[in-house]
Formats: structure tokens, sequence, C-alpha cells
């Protein structure tokens, strides 16, 4: 049942770059991550009560909480930014470098080594990436200028200084109570930005389609997917629960070419597939 609880929410996760594309093509990133959290947040508030999951947190805990939610708020706000201008493709495949992104932002401020294997892993998935952003063109320079691949890549290690930042919380605490601090501090955060920024009339004027995927990326993108990810981690482990993150790119793929007529092609295939290889050789140091 892990394993499947793990592939659920691997898929969910892939799928809600397709999601986020079809809604960014309608209203902005503040619009998209307010509204998701909007829905989300009383969705995961019902979980944490149906488990009966209690937030004992301290005073010693509102440090690394607030700064957990002001990098959570700034991740998925750059992400989404970033997948305004890329295609939700490249996002799935560029964002699963962020264990290598962990790896090196633990050796700069944890100084926790770096062995042969994560050094090689960077060097492949960077070349991948250069291979994806580039569609192959590595010698004309104008695909420098796709700041969408970037704000995804750099949403990577926004992503990697957030799991730094909340390590010792997740030990210390319930991950999903955890995560729903974060949700809530994120909420307050971007509450500033959605009512003094948003517009409005392009919110109440989303097509049936959006409002599907508001609604896919609020509860099973937000809610379900942690559950489920938190179950799996808790009965296989980090470790083997992390192989699974592999398949998030492809099940991306597999929906982003039939829904939105993404292009599939061969740059794309080799650079993907470097990618993954790059973040397993990389992997292998941790799981050592």
């Amino acid at each position: 049942m892990a394993r499947v609880l793990l592939l659920i929410a691997v898929v969910i996760w892939g799928w809600t770059f397709v999601a986020t594309k079809i809604l960014v093509a309608e209203i902005g990133p503040v619009e998209v991550f307010g509204l998701r959290l909007a829905l989300g947040l009383p969705f995961l508030g019902a979980v944490l009560l149906a488990r009966r999951v209690r937030l004992a947190f301290t005073r010693a805990d509102a440090r690394p909480l607030l700064l957990g939610g002001a990098i959570f708020t700034f991740h998925f706000l750059v992400q989404i930014a970033g997948i305004v201008t890329t295609t939700a493709i490249n996002t799935g495949w560029i964002v699963s470098v962020s264990p290598l992104a962990l790896a090196v932002l633990a050796f700069l401020f944890l100084r926790e080594r770096i062995g042969w294997h994560g050094v090689a892993g960077i060097v492949i998935a960077t070349f991948g990436i250069l291979l994806l952003v580039s569609q192959g063109q590595l010698t004309d320079l104008g695909w420098l200028r796709n700041t969408g691949d970037w704000l995804v890549l750099a949403s990577a290690f926004t992503w990697a200084l957030y799991t730094v930042a909340t390590r010792d919380l997740a030990r210390r605490h319930d991950p999903l109570a955890v995560t729903f601090m974060m949700l809530l501090l994120a909420t307050g955060l971007t509450s500033i930005l959605f009512f003094t920024t948003a517009d409005m009339a392009a919110i109440r004027a989303l097509s049936p389609r959006a409002i599907v995927a508001v609604l896919y990326l609020a509860i099973p993108g937000l809610a379900l997917a942690h559950w489920f990810w938190q179950e799996g981690v808790a009965k296989l482990g980090a470790t083997r629960a992390g192989l699974y993150l592999y398949l998030e790119p492809l099940a991306t793929v597999a929906l982003a070419v039939p829904l939105l007529g993404e292009h599939f092609g061969l740059f794309i295939a080799l650079g993907g597939t470097l990618v993954l290889i790059g973040v397993y050789v990389g992997q292998r140091d941790r799981a050592a």
C-alpha cells in the first residue's frame, strides 16, 4: 500500500506543472498561489483533524517556522513565474535536480560532505539542463534569455533551502503538522500580495478548464499528495521513497503532450535522461 501511495503522490506532483501552465494563461502567479492556498489549507486542516495530529509547537520553533514559511512562499511564487514562460515538460525535468541542489546547500551551510558521486552527478545533471534549455543549441547564446527555465531552476534551490531551514522541525514534529504551519504562514504572507495586487476580474472570469486546474492544485496537489507522501516515507523510509521522485517528470510528459500539445523532442529526451542519471548518481553518496 505504501508503494501505491508514493506512486500516486509523485504522479499528482508531476501533473501540477500542467495544471499550473493552464492557470498562468489566465491569471498571474500571485493569484494562482493565493487560490491554491485558500482552497488547500482548509482541506489539509481537515486531514489533520481526522488524523488527530497536534500542532505542539514551542517558542523555540518560531524562528524556523517563520523562515520556512517565507522561503516556502517565495519558492512557489518563483516557480509559478517561471512556468509562465517555459513549458510544463521542462519544469518537470528541471525541478528533479532538487536533491542535488540540496546536497550543494547542505555542503555550504551544514558542512555535509559531497563525495565524488555527488560531484559527478552535479556535472551530469548540469549538462542535461543545458541541453534542455538550449534545445541542443549550446553555441547559440540566445537560450540564455529564457528566463522561465532559469526561474524554475532557481526554484529547485529554494526548495532545497526550505528543506535545510526546516530540517530540525520535521525531526521534532509530525511532518504533516509542519506542512500545515508552512501553508498557514504562506497564506498570511501571500494574502498581503493577493489583496493588494490580484486581478479579481480575471479570477471571476476563469474558464471551466482553469477552475478544474485550481481545484486540482489545491486539493490533490497541495493536501492529498503531501499526506500520501508522508505515509509512504513513514513505511518505506526516505531513501527508498526518494526513488519514486524519478517518475515525476515522466508523469508531467505523459499529460503535457496530449493536454497542452507540448513538444517532446530528441534534446528534451536526452537532457531529461541526463538529469535523472545525474540525480541518481549524486544520491549514491547519501545512500552510502
